[in-house]
């Protein structure tokens, strides 16, 4: 009898001995598979132009990630906190700024972003949309191109007036080098008939600003 409990008591010791192992090695196994060195996410992207603007029950985000020449533009609509619409596109350049209008005066706003291209002349360009209740169109600058187009070189800048959206850049005369414009300063007016796209409506220069 007492050699029989001493074999199961030296069977008992050993089996404690193995799983006792066995526990060490499974921990110490996870403990050398983790990483704290690592990073927990990815490197967050600055973001270099936020905005949120809104016309009657619309809302529109604008945001632009990145800080070199290409950027990611992302836009967000919105009516009665129900989402319209969503994209991320790229751009070349910069979001220099971002309106909600309403130009032909109907039910549905424009969302205008107004980007200036990278490189010395900063031409302008428009990204822009209408929204209408089931959807959306965009809506894009008619090129320049007449008397209209004479002398531009770029350095566009953006604003809405009343029912006309306005675009103003310095004149360029044949012999001005990039960084002395002595044309004047012209402005193409454009506006937008209900259902249409963007026309120019006419331009005007204005004389150079003498320091």
């Amino acid at each position: 009898m007492k050699q029989y409990s001493f074999h199961v008591l030296l069977g008992g010791f050993l089996l404690g001995i193995l799983l006792l192992g066995s526990s060490c090695d499974s921990q110490r196994t996870a403990t050398e598979g983790a990483n704290p060195g690592a990073p927990s996410a990815e490197a967050t992207v600055p973001i270099s132009f936020q905005k949120e603007v809104a016309r009657d029950d619309y809302r529109f985000s604008v945001q632009t990630t990145g800080t070199g020449t290409s950027r990611t533009l992302s836009l967000t609509a919105a009516k009665d906190n129900r989402e319209l619409f969503k994209t991320s596109v790229p751009i070349e350049g910069q979001v220099r700024d971002a309106i909600a209008t309403n130009l032909n005066d109907d039910k549905y706003p424009e969302l205008f972003v107004f980007v200036a291209g990278a490189g010395s002349g900063s031409y302008g360009r428009l990204v822009g949309y209408e929204f209408m209740n089931q959807g959306h169109r965009p809506l894009t600058l008619p090129e320049l191109s007449g008397p209209a187009a004479a002398g531009y070189m770029g350095h566009d800048e953006f604003r809405v007036e009343g029912s006309q959206l306005l675009r103003s850049f310095p004149v360029y005369r044949p012999d001005d080098p990039n960084s002395t414009p002595s044309g004047g300063i012209r402005t193409v007016a454009y506006t937008m008939e209900p259902g249409m796209a963007l026309t120019v409506a006419g331009f005007s220069d204005a004389p150079a600003q003498t320091p």
